[in-house]
């Protein structure tokens, strides 16, 4: 008896702590309102817009964070506690919502990814476009925007990139492994296989791959790289109207369409981004653009970037900051090579 009433006192002192914490946190956010002389730097009064946003809505750009493996998978970094997206998933849903948010005048994408999955990719190329038909949308790159990341922001208004930031890699991959001589002739060991036909074990780790298979894949993977090409140029080129440039840029464009990456100057010069800066310099021009086409007022003070919310976590209630968990050695391997049996088709 005198266990079970100690158990529930904890459980009880545990609620009433939390209860506790998110009553502070409402008490601080009202008071910070009402104390405007508190001194911030002009980065946190421009960027930080939560006392507004609790307070009431008004006009605002919203950053969104695009970083890691883009997959559909919720194992990946970015889920929460009550939030099991992947990183790309929040970032698709926040884009969306942004989009349907009229206090939101603009969206500064964040990219820093190597790429993923082709659906995955191609969903957030979807978005980006949804967004840019409501209001302007700016790309900033960090340290890679490349692959299925390049796929991402070639929908944007403008891309700007550091000198630095490894982009392009335009190309897809499908990859897995044969481990057949090894188990056959090393191992003795013979692996059995019972299929409805002959390609539903394409790409198993556990036979070499026929002509057939390799034929079919490169159909499939020829299919997804012209899907690419044309959302790069469809991107890149909308705001085009004269045919010589605009088949200038694709000529540029298609001549390193082959997987090659490239540096942020580079990118710039062929014609892959459109201005060199940081995400300081990408702030300052979705912020010029949106003033512009919402025909708001100029000011010195750029309107508040408010960071999109990606899901409730425990975690920020106490002012902790979420630790991605440490990836497993298979979820450092390819994404198709930790589903051989299932292909994905992955741009890496």
């Amino acid at each position: 008896m005198t266990n079970r009433i100690s158990t529930r006192q904890v459980a009880g002192g545990l609620l009433i702590f939390s209860f506790l914490a998110l009553f502070v946190g409402l008490i601080n956010t009202v008071q910070l309102a009402k104390h405007p002389a508190v001194k911030n730097t002009k980065a946190d009064t421009e960027e930080n817009a939560s006392v507004s946003d609790f307070l009431g809505k008004s006009n605002r750009l919203s950053l969104i964070a695009l970083s890691g493996v883009i997959s559909m998978d919720s194992s990946r970094e970015g889920a929460g506690l009550f939030n099991s997206d992947s990183n790309a998933m929040s970032a698709r849903k926040a884009l969306d919502a942004a989009a349907k948010d009229n206090s939101v005048k603009g969206v500064l994408l964040r990219i820093n990814s190597p790429g993923g999955t082709v659906a995955m990719s191609q969903e957030l190329n979807d978005a980006v476009t949804r967004v840019s038909k409501k209001k302007p949308i700016v790309v900033s790159m960090g340290d890679l925007a490349a692959s299925g990341g390049y796929y991402t922001a070639c929908a944007a208004d403008k891309i700007v990139a550091n000198p630095g930031t490894l982009t392009a890699s335009i190309g897809v991959i499908i990859s897995s492994f044969d481990f057949s001589e090894l188990m056959n002739q090393k191992l003795g060991v013979q692996a059995v296989t019972i299929k409805t036909g002959r390609f539903k074990d394409i790409l198993s780790p556990y036979r070499k791959p026929t002509a057939d298979d390799k034929a079919l894949l490169q159909t499939l993977i020829n299919d997804s790289y012209q899907e690419f090409i044309r959302a790069i140029v469809a991107g890149r080129t909308r705001n085009i109207k004269n045919p010589a440039v605009r088949d200038a840029l694709i000529a540029r464009i298609k001549a390193v369409a082959d997987g090659r990456i490239v540096t942020g100057l580079q990118a710039k010069t062929i014609g892959l981004v459109d201005e060199i800066g940081d995400q300081d310099a990408a702030y300052t021009l979705l912020d010029k653009m949106a003033r512009k086409r919402f025909h708001l007022e100029h000011s010195e003070k750029r309107l508040p970037l408010k960071t999109a919310d990606d899901g409730f976590n425990v975690a920020d209630v106490f002012g902790l900051k979420s630790k991605s968990p440490a990836l497993l050695p298979t979820e450092m391997m390819p994404v198709s090579a930790r589903y051989p049996n299932q292909p994905l088709w992955v741009m890496e």
